[in-house]
């Protein structure tokens, strides 16, 4: 009798059944792994795409946006317009097949005058970090006007009359998720979520378009963001 044709031990069957089982469930990981990297890829597809036509469409219309920006309670953007929407999407190499990485979304709300904020000086820095936050650009530079502040009692600031709202959907392939970051979505300040792949579909989009367009007060139920509390918060006075 041949080696080859000698019977295989019982614990080595044992152990042969073993890495069997182990193979073929490394095998399963792997595939639900891949299965939900393509969820989140095929997530933020749908989102570039829905937003390169949703730009297309509103570049076009530049509608009225009724959306009022407090910055305190004398100094606000309102009137707003539409002006220059933009979708952007990168992908995490050059090969064809590479995953995304990213889509990101924004859009400039221009107001028809400048903004006036008036501040006293004691509350120089946190406006400066209010500014730098919102991205909001004075027609000054602040550190001039700090330099020659014993000229004028208070601080007072013509501020451009733009702002720029803008949503990054990243993805997150470890956890499955796209991590949503947005600023001056629904007021100044940034939101942010982690939100399963499968929230961002036609219906969640419209209902955000909508949104942004100023024609419904609220965001998609599955599109809920939290403030960012660990920011810059906005005034609330001089």
């Amino acid at each position: 009798m041949n080696q080859s044709d000698a019977p295989m031990s019982s614990f080595l069957a044992e152990l042969a059944g073993e890495a069997t089982q182990k193979l073929e469930a490394k095998r399963n990981r792997q595939q639900d792994r891949q299965e939900m990297m393509r969820r989140v890829h095929d997530s933020l597809e749908r989102t570039e795409k829905f937003f390169t036509l949703f730009c297309k469409h509103l570049n076009a219309i530049e509608p009225a946006v009724p959306r009022c920006y407090v910055l305190d309670s004398k100094s606000r953007f309102s009137d707003l317009k539409w002006k220059s929407g933009i979708i952007s999407a990168r992908k995490q190499s050059l090969a064809d097949d590479a995953l995304l990485d990213h889509a990101y979304f924004q859009v400039r709300l221009i107001s028809p005058t400048p903004v006036e904020a008036t501040r006293r000086w004691e509350k120089f820095d946190e406006f400066k970090k209010e500014v730098l936050a919102y991205g909001l650009k004075p027609k000054a530079d602040l550190d001039d006007l700090w330099r020659v502040r014993r000229k004028h009692p208070v601080l007072k600031v013509e501020l451009e009359p733009e702002l720029l709202l803008w949503i990054r959907f990243e993805a997150n392939y470890a956890t499955g998720c796209i991590d949503v970051t947005a600023n001056n979505l629904d007021g100044f300040g940034k939101l942010r979520a982690s939100l399963p792949p499968e929230s961002l579909h036609t219906s969640t989009f419209d209902g955000i378009g909508r949104f942004l367009m100023g024609r419904v007060n609220t965001l998609p139920e599955e599109f809920k963001l939290e403030r960012n509390l660990s920011g810059v918060q906005i005034s609330s006075g001089q």
